[in-house]
């Protein structure tokens, strides 16, 4: 009989999580009697809803789970529609599939994907027994730092070289920019609280920049960027560990600018009282580990240039996304608020405009 692919966290069954482990290739011979099912990161998961399901087995096997974390596309929400247009499930699959073993980086162990419609999933290692991260609290220097080392890790991978070429499925942009100009005033009107003088200044002159900013972009060497590199990203493990630091979310990645992850995670997740004063040296951790990592032909220089541009990139998602804060309540409103006062006032600290045309 055919099993049926779950739709919604309800329709997770033991005899679908068999016919996963199984086909994954992590059940040989056993079945699953039950299951329990735990929502995790309800108010977090902007893309997908995740469920952790504990598993009790008629035999236990060797490499068989005691529990896993399934990830199912949503029916509704604000970002439904976003998620189809950049078809993040794909993305994330092909990303499992075809990267996370070739990666010097922890990252969860995938059993099995369903990658076709109309119920995309994936079933990942469970980490619940983790930290996850909560980008409302913000993240302190050092966590900053294992974050950057981490993704300059995988970004030396695969920069500009034939290993990226090879992942033509992933695109060079996921089009949050070229709205900018059209947000902009209804930004300003809902949002422009949370910024300084300086802030709308700078928001202001990069309405008349935003193809050059891409044009620019295109031109830089490029990578793998996670393209959503913040603490609700991230589980935090023992430090000190190879667990220390798990990056997940892989649903929007592009092939782009590394320095805008290091854009992105700082100007959206770190405590700004923290951040200021050493934003660059927290860059300088990322280009070091880059070096290390086998990359050549690119000077400090250019990671500065490239993170100031990666920095203007970045206040391009507070300005898409912040219509869908406007009436919000509760963990949404909040997480507008802290994206919208941290992404500006980061791109004031180190200057960001600077690098645009006068």
């Amino acid at each position: 009989m055919a099993i049926k692919d779950p739709m919604h966290p309800e329709e997770i069954t033991p005899e679908w999580i068999t016919h996963a482990l199984t086909e994954g290739g992590y059940l040989k011979h056993s079945s699953i009697k039950s299951i329990d099912k735990e929502i995790l990161g309800e108010g977090k998961g902007l893309l997908s809803s995740v469920v952790r399901v504990g598993i009790k087995y008629d035999s236990q096997e060797e490499s068989a789970p005691s529990s896993v974390v399934v990830k199912i596309e949503p029916e509704e929400g604000e970002f439904v529609d976003f998620n189809t247009e950049l078809r993040a499930f794909q993305r994330e699959i092909r990303f499992y599939r075809e990267v996370a073993s070739n990666v010097p980086i922890r990252l969860p162990k995938f059993y099995y994907a369903v990658d076709k419609p109309p119920a995309y999933s994936l079933v990942l290692e469970d980490l619940s027994h983790y930290s996850p991260g909560d980008q409302l609290v913000g993240m302190h220097k050092e966590q900053v730092l294992t974050v950057v080392e981490q993704i300059a890790s995988l970004q030396s991978a695969y920069w500009n070289n034939e290993a990226l070429e090879e992942l033509s499925w992933m695109p060079q942009i996921n089009g949050i920019s070229s709205d900018f100009a059209e947000n902009w005033p209804s930004f300003v009107e809902n949002y422009g609280f949370c910024l300084d003088d300086r802030g709308i200044k700078l928001g202001e002159k990069l309405t008349g920049f935003i193809d050059w900013k891409n044009s620019v972009i295109e031109k830089r060497p490029q990578t793998i960027v996670h393209a959503d590199l913040r603490e609700d990203n991230i589980m935090f493990g023992p430090p000190g560990s190879e667990d220390a630091i798990i990056i997940i979310d892989w649903q929007v990645t592009i092939r782009s600018l590394g320095a805008a992850d290091v854009a992105r995670l700082m100007g959206g997740s770190e405590i700004p009282r923290e951040r200021r004063g050493h934003q660059f040296e927290i860059l300088k951790k990322w280009y070091d580990t880059l070096l290390k990592g086998g990359v050549t032909d690119y000077s400090w220089d250019d990671a500065v240039y490239d993170f100031r541009l990666g920095t203007l990139s970045y206040l391009c998602y507070p300005v898409h996304f912040h219509k869908a804060g406007i009436g919000a309540e509760g963990r949404l409103k909040e997480l507008m608020d802290v994206i919208c006062r941290r992404s500006f006032s980061s791109a004031v600290d180190i200057d960001a405009g600077s690098i645009l045309p006068e």
